[in-house]
């Protein structure tokens, strides 16, 4: 038997393989498919530059466009000049706009090359496919009023409903169930089945810490028919250190946290405290620090923190000092930080007014430069005791608005203050330095409409898939309207008076029946609510990059769950056994077993992960010398098996904590035999090599990367 079909039978084994789709296609300029981060690359990066850069000659402003060229939309962009069209979607050195921007034909903009890092995005962007949210119309058009969008539902403070009361009350369990049920009802359809127990554990395990659980673990856990028995197992987990590692990578995101600084010049590359910041966050998370004090820390720990907690609280500051070094340009810099802390904690793009007043939210540029000031009154000072925390400056700046952005071209003066739309009427001045604590401390308060629900959405996105909000980092008048909003008001409600408890948030959303629900598929329900946004099931969901390589790591024995220290190499040899939130992020080439699983980008604030099935995902665990390595220890742990049907059994459970099925054992049992045939023929595989084989298509299976 040949080599190619000992691993056809063996494929056999599996439920499914890793599914393979043709990648999705690029869009053109000025299509409408355009992804949230290929806008969010768009809006913080081109939009600016052209605007700053480009509008001046070359846009409905400039009365007649220099060289026939508009810049200001997509279709001109696409049309180009008289030269011919600007840019060739993914071929930035056949671009003209490139070869200006090197100035290697035209020299634009005449007063000055941009900077390379500039060039580079622009450069980048093309290759994305030319991504352009822009109309057909000037990008000189003003600026919705604030007065008409003050009113949108975010910026209004939460309200508690009356909490319904739903036809079939035996099924709901809590107040989130009436909720759910109500809108199910209206809509005429039922809930699905509770899953069954050992799909429940598994999820649990997955949800909470990341990790698989055994089959010991699943075994007892089915065998327990007490009434509290889903509520001990979840107390067990949010008790447990791991809590921490699975919940705080999902915050890291938000910080887009990395262990390097992007591009630089001769400067360090690395952050080498970083880790720091990430260990502070999983410490924080496992002793459920108030949501509202884990906010106020990383923004001002050196104001907030009592002596008690310092130094270690100051590397929560690493939320901010953390991000891009744009070639120490300090205005990027700033933005940067704006950035992340404004999306991160209260769904708000201010960053997009930075050079104009916010054309969608009421956000205008005088409230950008306020935030601005906080932070250009905030220095790093670097070294011990903890590097990466700030400190106010000794005289803080009184910022002035930068005109289209440019720092050349100075406004107005305006006051160090929070955000109009949130303040209200009796808005006032920061008073202490720089400002930074009282900034804190008004995101960070009970009374802003914005902070609880962001945070709520995104607990509820992780633990079902999708938030409420589709757009878990814009809660502006562009979003799209919760899909509950008054179970997302309630929640967030119920936080504050929980003490802004991340875990009791947590048990009470999975001790729910709507999230314990069967994830199985029904045509009815489909042809209703197509992407399930009422909840009639539970959403099948494929392993992240962390949970999937812990996975394969628990399988064959070998993770090693020390807690935190320095960031170690995950993609180079020998590969270390530590859990995947420990791994060294380079934030400017980030590794490719970080890219084909859909780790998210750390070069800016990450909203979500975005799934996609590709090839590369399955050429991966077929050929990756790491999973084979994973494959030989789990061959290698149940080894001291003689018995052929019992080291079968014992390879399931290891995988996916379950015996296998008969039919499972008996196409195993068939590959395991049809390798042992005489020595005569070269072309079959040693017996240790068809266990390792057998091992290796176990740990591709669709059963061990989703959860159900």
């Amino acid at each position: 038997m040949s080599i190619g079909r000992h691993l056809a039978v063996a494929a056999g084994l599996a439920l499914a393989q890793f599914t393979i789709l043709p990648a999705e296609e690029p869009g053109g300029p000025g299509e409408v498919s355009i992804t949230a981060a290929e806008l969010d690359f768009f809006e913080a990066k081109i939009r600016p530059a052209l605007v700053n850069h480009c509008y001046t000659c070359h846009s409905v402003g400039a009365g007649e466009p220099k060289g026939g060229l508009r810049l200001d939309t997509a279709a001109g962009l696409l049309a180009g000049g008289g030269s011919g069209p600007a840019v060739v979607a993914g071929k930035p050195n056949e671009s003209l706009l490139v070869e200006a921007l090197r100035y290697e034909s035209f020299e634009m903009p005449p007063q000055g090359k941009l900077p390379d890092d500039v060039i580079a995005d622009f450069v980048h962007w093309i290759e994305m496919g030319v991504p352009d949210p822009r109309k057909e119309t000037s990008e000189i058009a003003p600026a919705t009023p604030a007065a008409e969008t003050g009113g949108f539902w975010s910026f209004q403070p939460p309200l508690e409903a009356e909490v319904p009361e739903p036809a079939d009350s035996l099924w709901a369990q809590s107040d989130i169930d009436r909720f759910i049920l109500v809108r199910l009802e209206g809509a005429g359809l039922e809930p699905s089945a509770p899953a069954d127990r050992r799909t429940l554990l598994r999820r649990l395990w997955y949800d909470l810490v990341g990790l698989p659980p055994s089959a010991d673990e699943v075994e007892s856990f089915v065998a327990d028919q007490s009434p509290d028995a889903v509520s001990k197992a979840v107390d067990r987990l949010l008790a447990s250190p791991n809590f921490g590692e699975r919940w705080g990578r999902y915050w890291l995101d938000v910080a887009r946290y990395a262990d390097t600084k992007g591009y630089v010049f001769q400067e360090d590359r690395n952050y080498a405290a970083a880790y720091t910041y990430r260990d502070w966050v999983i410490s924080a998370l496992n002793s459920d620090m108030p949501y509202d004090r884990f906010l106020v820390y990383q923004i001002a720990a050196d104001q907030a923190a009592p002596p008690e907690e310092q130094p270690a609280a100051l590397a929560a500051m690493g939320f901010l000092t953390l991000g891009r070094r744009f070639i120490q340009n300090k205005h990027d810099i700033i933005d940067d930080r704006i950035d992340v802390l404004t999306r991160g904690t209260m769904a708000l793009t201010v960053s997009c007014a930075r050079c104009h007043d916010h054309k969608y939210d009421p956000i205008p540029t005088a409230d950008y430069y306020s935030l601005y000031g906080v932070f250009a009154s905030s220095e790093e000072p670097g070294g011990d005791p903890s590097p990466l925390r700030l400190v106010d400056a000794a005289s803080p700046v009184t910022p002035r608005i930068l005109l289209r952005g440019n720092p050349g071209n100075r406004g107005p003066e305006v006051p160090r203050q929070f955000l109009a739309v949130l303040a209200g009427k009796d808005r006032r001045p920061f008073e202490q330095g720089s400002g930074r604590l009282e900034l804190a401390q008004a995101i960070a308060n009970a009374d802003n409409p914005l902070t609880a629900r962001v945070w709520v959405n995104r607990v509820w996105g992780h633990l079902f898939g999708e938030g409420f909000v589709t757009t878990p980092s814009d809660f502006g008048t562009r979003s799209d309207s919760p899909s509950h909003p008054e179970l997302l008001d309630h929640l967030a409600l119920g936080f504050i008076a929980d003490g802004w408890s991340t875990k009791r948030l947590i048990r009470r959303i999975v001790l729910s029946s709507v999230y314990q629900q069967s994830s199985q598929h029904r045509e009815d329900a489909a042809a209703v609510d197509p992407e399930n946004r009422l909840l009639w099931k539970m959403n099948r969901r494929r392993l992240d990059l962390e949970a999937l390589r812990d996975s394969l790591l628990a399988a064959a024995g070998s993770l090693d769950l020390t807690l935190g220290g320095p960031a170690v190499q995950l993609t180079e040899e020998p590969f270390p056994n530590r859990r995947t939130v420990y791994g060294f992020i380079e934030r400017q080439n980030l590794p490719g077993m970080f890219r084909t699983f859909d780790f998210a980008s750390p070069d800016a604030h990450a909203p979500k992960r975005y799934q996609t099935t590709v090839p590369q995902q399955a050429l991966f665990m077929m050929n990756s010398p790491f999973v084979r390595q994973q494959a030989e220890r789990l061959a290698g742990r149940t080894a001291q098996i003689a018995d052929r049907p019992q080291r079968i059994g014992e390879l399931y459970r290891c995988v996916f904590s379950r015996e296998p099925s008969d039919e499972q054992l008996r196409l195993a049992t068939a590959f395991i035999e049809s390798a042992s045939m005489p020595a005569g023929d070269d072309s079959a595989p040693p017996a240790d090599e068809a266990w390792i084989r057998l091992a290796h298509v176990l740990l591709m299976t669709n059963e061990l990367a989703f959860v159900d």
